[in-house]
């Protein structure tokens, strides 16, 4: 076992694992890790999902991770229910008081005892609010550690045919999630509490009223149950509907080439008309389960309330039921069945919930890539060793003739087919795998090399992959032992020190998420600044060298090599000088 860098060797109990969770901060996010994969349990799925987890699954294993503390929101639901069946004992109480005389004293007990049971309710109530936003807390920590690991890790293959940006968005319903879940915890549970706690005090009173409790029990379940039939599909699709939305804006203001020079705003305008009308039949699919229950709630708080009025009235002539009870069947029936009635929005809150699960359980559903690296760097430069692939995207397939690069050796991959080479070079990456044919660096598969000296050995400058940071996080990613110092000697390399000084806070200044303020050119050279910062083993650059200024591309090419080595080099280019410059070429047909 391994814990912050120790290594101990041996066999270790469940009491000492505990302890290790407890104390050790890397283990604590080991453990959330695997706490929440319970969530993203593949099964066969419903509501055309097919390999996915359902959400109600997805949802009791959530709830399974807060057991301790769902427990004290229901014992202190129970405790508060019992006392608040005060009320109409007291009532029941109040009214044979008052049938026999009026007495001060009995009165003023009654009131002192119902105050003091209400009071402890309340008391009880605070602290269910209080446990449930604990809850609340530790599923958005928990959930959001998760995704934080899962995202970098994620296998590429899994994720093509998506837009991860679009995928992200979905974190939001992590919000839904916490709020549905309070509400549902506090009136959810204290209205099943009260309605159990209510009927068995009507079962006391008479046994016709037990009947009364069965009928009654049955039509609250065929309301929410059989008329809920289709409201958690029909919440997901509006689900769905409202991320096309979402999507599609993102889509329009991200491109103002297309929709603001090019004449696209009709296009922005129409399929936004479009996705909101799909919204809205989505919308109304769903409105229509909870309207349903709604109003069938409604007309059974009527029919309640009447009816145990006219069974409690018949029972008190016949002398088999006093008027206290009467009272007191009457208030617990109208509290149990008018909290019901207003448990319409509960249960579009549920409805909301299963959507918002559905949602954040597909991200947590992301496979991704195994740590399977070695943590040693080794000190000299490594072999590139492949076989013949073949490499895919999309319907295309490329193949590619076994080759190696020795150590220390520099290969510039060039040919008209650059599909092939950026193939290639994602392929020597680890971020995809070859459909046929096998990848070796230094005695490893590709994906393991990647992970290899904590991500030192591989290097790749391939696309502009800017994020909203300043200037020196956007090149030392948080990696361990990336001073200053290298961080300037890496600018200084790859020329960006004159544009990164001239900045207002220099590489402290923060950076959009498409690079702005700079230019084109120092995009990419802040991505070659990032690759090589670590003086990697192994360093890969897709054409991101072509997007220099010409007359600056020699030396900036040589400033890099000279800046890595040891170091084996692949390189992509259309430019021939910069070709002539490497050791040998390999051209792809």
């Amino acid at each position: 076992t391994s814990i912050n860098g120790g290594m101990k060797h041996g066999t270790i109990g469940t009491r000492q694992i505990h302890r290790l969770l407890a104390s050790s901060q890397g283990a604590i996010i080991a453990k959330r890790e695997l706490e929440c994969d319970a969530l993203s349990a593949h099964v066969d799925g419903e509501y055309g999902h097919d390999d996915h987890a359902t959400p109600l699954r997805r949802f009791f294993q959530l709830l399974k991770l807060e057991a301790s503390d769902v427990w004290a929101v229901v014992l202190f639901a129970l405790v508060s229910g019992v006392l608040a069946m005060a009320t109409p004992l007291a009532v029941e109480s109040l009214v044979n008081v008052v049938r026999w005389g009026t007495y001060v004293q009995p009165l003023v007990v009654l009131a002192l005892i119902l105050l003091a049971a209400l009071g402890l309710a309340g008391v009880l109530k605070v602290l269910q609010t209080v446990v449930v936003e604990i809850i609340q807390r530790r599923q958005f920590v928990r959930i959001v550690s998760d995704l934080a690991h899962r995202f970098p890790r994620a296998k590429r293959s899994y994720l093509r045919g998506h837009y991860p940006r679009e995928l992200a968005n979905r974190i939001f319903d992590i919000m839904t999630i916490q709020k549905a879940t309070a509400v549902l915890l506090l009136d959810g549970v204290s209205i099943l509490l009260t309605t159990g706690l209510g009927m068995l005090l009507l079962a006391f009173y008479h046994p016709y009223l037990l009947g009364f409790n069965a009928v009654l029990l049955l039509t609250m379940l065929s309301i929410t149950w059989l008329l809920g039939r289709g409201g958690i599909r029909t919440s997901i699709d509006e689900s769905k509907a409202k991320y096309k939305i979402v999507h599609w804006l993102q889509d329009v203001i991200s491109f103002p080439g297309a929709f603001k020079v090019n004449g696209g705003e009709a296009l922005a305008i129409e399929r936004a008309n479009t996705l909101a009308a799909e919204y809205l039949v989505a919308r109304e699919s769903q409105f229509k389960v909870v309207i349903r229950q709604v109003a069938f709630a409604i007309g059974l708080q009527v029919l309640a309330s009447t009816a145990i009025l006219g069974l409690g009235g018949y029972l008190v002539i016949n002398r088999q039921l006093t008027l206290g009870q009467l009272v007191a069947s009457e208030l617990v029936v109208t509290v149990v069945v008018g909290a019901f009635a207003k448990a319409g929005k509960s249960l579009e809150k549920f409805y909301d919930l299963m959507a918002g699960i559905d949602k954040v359980g597909h991200l947590l559903d992301i496979p991704v890539d195994l740590r399977r690296g070695r943590e040693s760097l080794p000190d000299e430069a490594v072999s590139i060793e492949w076989q013949d692939l073949q490499l895919s995207l999309g319907n295309n397939r490329r193949h590619l003739r076994a080759n190696r690069v020795e150590c220390g050796e520099c290969v510039a991959v060039v040919g008209e087919d650059t599909t092939t080479q950026t193939l290639l070079v994602r392929a020597l990456a680890g971020l995809t795998n070859p459909d046929a044919g096998a990848i070796e660096i230094a005695g490893m598969s590709a994906t393991e090399a990647a992970d290899a000296g904590l991500g030192r050995l591989v290097a790749i400058a391939q696309d502009i992959e800017i994020f909203h940071a300043t200037v020196a996080e956007n090149v030392e990613l948080g990696r361990n032992g990336i001073g200053q110092d290298k961080v300037r000697a890496a600018f200084c390399a790859v020329g960006l020190s004159n544009s990164v000084r001239s900045l207002p806070d220099g590489w402290d200044t923060i950076l959009a998420t498409d690079g702005e303020p700079l230019t084109r050119d120092q995009r990419a050279r802040l991505m070659l600044a990032r690759a090589i910062v670590v003086q990697p083993r192994v360093l890969l650059i897709d054409r991101l060298l072509d997007e220099l200024p010409k007359n600056e591309r020699r030396q900036t090419w040589r400033s890099i090599k000279e800046f890595v080595m040891p170091c084996s080099i692949v390189l992509t280019t259309a430019d021939s000088q910069l070709a002539n410059e490497c050791d040998r070429q390999v051209t792809t047909t």
